[in-house]
């Protein structure tokens, strides 16, 4: 993709997700959704329904945007559209909320209903804890052009749900983000960190585990500082991960996703509980110790082969031990990670080659 929008005969895209809040996982997500269609040579006027429009516009350059309750917008947006794609991120799951689920199942029945092509783009599916918004999910998505899911436990779940239209696996679409190093080292050089190995620290903030996440930090400081290397925090969404940096520095990247992700790569190890951190992670060949808060998070560290600890489990030893492992292994994982990473991006680009056909 050369140029959105740059003429009128081009093929008009919505994207409906999680865009403009300031998650870096989500921007990351829509950066390497746009680098995907630039890559297979989708070109189309791409508008994505945001938070914050504007935010939107200005740190992804050639997109429109509108706002994600303008109705009368999204839907004139949908109406001039040839496809919506609906993702990448965890949309369909009620695990924060019903509400959320049932906006993104609003935008996906909306176009279906205007006769409009749409596409699940990579996207976690789950968890589906109510059984009348599985119906609903299941009803919907077994309307959808195309089907792509970013794990094979997504898939088996649509299957179990009745979803019977094939749902291809693919990879996270922020593989295909690349790094921005030089802004990274400009970072990590004016925290006074050049020339050290840092293992990064990704948490959240999570209902009911406040007590535990706190001393979970404090073990995992004292647990990298006893193996060598220098923890710093490197927040996914700020200002709420920000409440984690007490005891140790937090590297900033303004909210840019290349940043973010330049940063993971610059680490040693990482320790996260945000997903993206540790896509991020693999993506560099970083290891990488998985704290599994949700069930997006054991299915990736499933499918890397990486164990992951489980939030809640009061025994801060197996926290600990975990951490030391993945330092001790290190070079192993590292190199297991570089060979599988062509893979991924290649994986990645799935989705898109499907947005190419539906377009075409």
């Amino acid at each position: 993709m050369t140029a959105f929008g740059a003429a009128d005969s081009m093929k008009r895209i919505v994207i409906s997700g999680y865009y403009g809040s300031g998650n870096i996982g989500d921007e990351a997500v829509l950066a390497g959704i746009l680098a995907g269609l630039n890559q297979v040579g989708a070109d189309a006027q791409v508008t994505v329904i945001s938070a914050d429009p504007a935010r939107t516009v200005r740190e992804h350059p050639g997109v429109k945007a509108v706002g994600r309750i303008a109705l009368c917008s999204i839907t004139r947006a949908i109406l001039s559209a040839d496809l919506l794609i609906s993702g990448g991120g965890s949309l369909f799951q009620d695990a924060t909320s019903a509400r959320s689920a049932y906006y993104y199942l609003v935008i996906l029945r909306l176009a279906q209903i205007l006769r409009r092509k749409t596409m699940i783009y990579a996207q976690g599916i789950g968890p589906l804890r109510r059984a009348h918004i599985r119906v609903a999910v299941a009803n919907a998505l077994g309307k959808a052009d195309a089907i792509t899911v970013r794990d094979r436990d997504s898939a088996l779940l649509l299957q179990q749900m009745g979803v019977y239209r094939q749902a291809v696996v693919c990879a996270d679409p922020s593989f295909l983000v690349d790094p921005d190093l030089d802004a990274a080292d400009r970072i990590i050089r004016d925290a006074g960190l050049s020339g050290l190995e840092i293992a990064g620290v990704s948490l959240r903030c999570w209902p009911g585990y406040s007590g535990w996440l706190a001393r979970a930090a404090k073990v995992i400081i004292e647990t990298c500082r006893e193996i060598g290397v220098t923890p710093v925090f490197v927040p996914m969404q700020e200002p709420e991960d920000a409440a984690f940096g007490d005891g140790a520095p937090s590297l900033s990247h303004g909210g840019d996703p290349r940043v973010a992700k330049g940063l993971i790569a610059r680490c040693s190890l990482v320790v996260g509980m945000r997903l993206h951190s540790l896509i991020f992670a693999a993506g560099a060949g970083v290891p990488f110790v998985p704290i599994a808060y949700d069930p997006k998070v054991a299915s990736f560290a499933s499918e890397m082969g990486i164990a992951a600890v489980k939030i809640g489990d009061r025994d801060f030893d197996v926290l600990a031990q975990t951490i030391r492992e993945a330092w001790r292994n290190r070079d192993e994982t590292a190199r297991a990670l570089m060979a599988g990473s062509a893979e991924l991006r290649q994986s990645a680009l799935l989705p898109a080659e499907a947005v190419a056909e539906l377009v075409a």
